[in-house]
């Protein structure tokens, strides 16, 4: 028995020797490979066809083949001294600070453009809308008016007559018809447009214009205070409760009696 332990023994020793030769030798190549990394350097290529980085370390003995050490893709090689071995999947790359900051602002600049293209869209959508729904107002006024003969522009308003008469309600029941309200001149060329309907059809016409509500107070039908006159001398008296206007070929204003009967003239 004796004799076959020495046996057993003589054969696991050189095994052992062996075994604490490789670590030695591998010990000696771990060390070399971190002094060659501090006095040396190391250059980095990524592989992109593999999931891990290699490391390419040059220059650390004159006309000897290049030493390629693999590594998981997270760690680098400043950080191999004391490893026992590579574990774990490999990680996504590590981005620059300054490379998310100029990802970031790519996406908002992007963001932004978009935004203010955008919003240039609806206010163009906005200004067609205008433009339509203007033009459409221009052709509905347009086609009203050529339906009456006799009319004036000025400005944008139209003053026009069909010939018809009637009292201070007639007038406004029939331009309220039309879409327009009994002719109210504002000012001296309303006025004057006004004057040319009244001496082609050579009748005085009723003005949109009294002082029913308030006596003396005269105020437009819409409500509005009145701002411009043009009386005739001596008017208004007021004479036999006279509330409402009419104006002479002349184009003067007289307070009347609002059951006369007078040629009504359309303001559109």
């Amino acid at each position: 028995m004796a004799n076959e332990d020495i046996a057993g023994c003589s054969l696991i020793a050189p095994e052992r020797a062996q075994e604490q030769e490789t670590r030695s030798h591998i010990q000696t190549v771990l060390w070399l490979l971190i002094l060659c990394l501090l006095v040396l350097g190391v250059s980095t290529r990524k592989v992109t066809s593999s999931p891990v980085t290699s490391y390419v370390l040059k220059g650390w003995v004159p006309n000897a083949c290049t030493l390629v050490v693999c590594a998981p893709h997270n760690r680098s090689p400043g950080k191999q001294n004391g490893d026992k071995g590579f574990q774990g999947p490999a990680k996504a790359p590590h981005i620059h600070g300054s490379q998310k900051y100029a990802g970031s602002t790519r996406k908002r600049f992007r963001r932004d453009a978009n935004q203010v293209e955008l919003e240039s869209l609806r206010k163009e959508i906005r200004n067609i809308q205008m433009q339509l729904n203007a033009y459409k107002a221009a052709v509905n006024k347009t086609l009203k008016v050529l339906l009456m003969p006799s009319g004036v522009t000025v400005g944008d308003k139209i003053f026009k007559t069909d010939g018809s008469t009637g009292d201070y309600e007639t007038a406004q029941t029939l331009c309220s018809q039309m879409g327009a309200t009994v002719a109210s001149p504002k000012n001296a060329a309303e006025n004057k447009a006004v004057q040319q309907i009244v001496q082609w059809q050579n009748k005085n016409a009723v003005l949109g214009i009294n002082d029913i509500e308030i006596e003396g107070r005269f105020m437009h039908t819409n409500g509005e205070i009145m701002r411009y006159s043009n009386w005739a001398s001596g008017e208004p008296n007021n004479l036999a409760n006279e509330d409402c206007v009419e104006m002479h070929p002349d184009g003067k204003w007289h307070d009347r009696r609002c059951g006369l009967e007078w040629v009504v003239i359309c303001e559109y």
